[in-house]
């Protein structure tokens, strides 16, 4: 059962416990295998990288302890901004004009509602522009959903995520990063179904096009894991809509944006990967968790709650690189895309799919793609590790050259 000691009076005493098991038993077992090198998941893993994963893994929220106790840590969401000090927060409004066709019916279905949520604000480094200041003349904006399984993690300064929008503007010339607070995928009990996720990003895009005055063309729109879904979920929903929206929107977004920046992006939340040696299926050793089981079965679960059956495996919006014979995802008509993956990671199938689409639909010159040897999923959360540390810094390098 998920999260079915999160309010228990037992839960810090089973943490506890936890812990001692872990430091007393786990980690010595853990240290002991790594020293052998064909022990290691990759033979080019350092003994240290390869003992402190399993104990990542265990006690991260998607682990066996989270998913019995809940998440470790608490983050600011949707529901309210924080009194946080040079923190730059701002409210985006709801769009209920911008809700139509089938994203229309599946939101009854799901009874979800356009609302207001939290916007946050993040300066390149040296500058220091006034919340909710127009654009100066051919000024870059990034716009940034954030990853987390689309059930953990924040919009917040505060939130380790951060670390995304901060080193994309290091590598262009966008000054600042919108991150929105999309609302998260509720498990116990059940909310925020698609296309909740959907209506939050589009309310950030609102805000920069509509109220800021931001045209698409200056817009860098990224996304790691969950929130490179939700990139390309947004993209698509915008262009499926251009004569829709280009008498509802001051600008009308043809392309929606400049580029589009995904980081690991988990694209498939069907099971058309799930086969007999897939790296979904074998890269157990990786940071992302096993999609057929545990909490993120579970929250892909929740997310299609409000979908017809089978959406996971035809719908375009949840499942863009779906091999499913029944999904015609297109991306005719997507701006330039940079897409990065770990070479060790469980989405490294889906994401080759992914780029193999977007070429097919934009043409090679349009995709880079860029394959972090043997490194995690969303290896740029993990400078501890001197090879994705390496790996990162040839991605934004290759990132820096997209966006000229």
């Amino acid at each position: 059962m998920v999260y079915e000691l999160q309010r228990s009076p037992l839960r810090k005493l089973y943490i506890l416990l936890h812990k001692l098991e872990t430091y007393v038993f786990r980690i010595p077992l853990w240290y002991l295998k790594s020293i052998p090198r064909p022990l290691r998941p990759r033979a080019s893993w350092s003994a240290t990288k390869a003992y402190l994963m399993p104990y990542l893994n265990y006690w991260h929220d998607f682990g066996p302890i989270g998913e019995r106790v809940g998440p470790m840590h608490s983050w600011p969401d949707y529901r309210a901004i924080p009194d946080t000090p040079g923190v730059k927060a701002v409210w985006l409004d709801p769009t209920p004009q911008l809700v139509v066709g089938d994203v229309k019916q599946w939101a009854e279905r799901g009874n979800v509602q356009p609302i207001r949520i939290p916007g946050y604000w993040y300066d390149k480094d040296g500058h220091d522009t006034p919340i909710g200041a127009p654009p100066e003349p051919g000024e870059k904006v990034v716009l940034y959903l954030h990853g987390g399984g689309l059930i953990t993690e924040s919009a917040h300064p505060s939130n380790f995520m951060s670390v995304v929008p901060l080193s994309i503007m290091r590598h262009c010339s966008a000054k600042r990063a919108l991150s929105v607070e999309y609302r998260l995928v509720e498990l116990s009990p059940e909310a925020n179904p698609f296309p909740a996720a959907l209506f939050d990003c589009l309310a950030g895009y609102h805000y920069l096009v509509d109220v800021l005055g931001f045209s698409p063309d200056s817009i860098i729109v990224a996304g790691d894991s969950a929130g490179g879904l939700l990139t390309l979920t947004l993209a698509c929903y915008l262009i499926d809509n251009l004569s829709e929206f280009s008498t509802r929107m001051r600008v009308p977004p043809s392309p929606p944006a400049s580029a589009l920046v995904l980081l690991s992006p988990w694209c498939d939340l069907g099971t058309s990967h799930e086969t007999p040696g897939s790296s979904l299926v074998t890269f157990s050793y990786d940071f992302m968790p096993d999609q057929r089981k545990g909490l993120v079965f579970a929250a892909r679960q929740a997310y299609l709650r409000s979908l017809p059956p089978d959406s996971g495996e035809t719908n375009p919006y949840v499942s863009p690189a779906s091999r499913h014979p029944e999904c015609h995802a297109s991306f005719k008509g997507f701006p330039r895309t940079f897409v990065t993956t770990g070479g060790a990671e469980r989405l490294l199938d889906q994401d080759r799919t992914l780029v193999e689409y977007l070429r097919r639909d934009l043409g090679p010159d349009s995709v880079v793609y860029y394959e972090a040897t043997d490194a995690l999923h969303d290896y740029i959360h993990f400078p501890q590790f001197p090879q994705e540390a390496a790996e990162t810094q040839k991605m934004l390098k290759a990132l820096e050259a997209f966006l000229e």
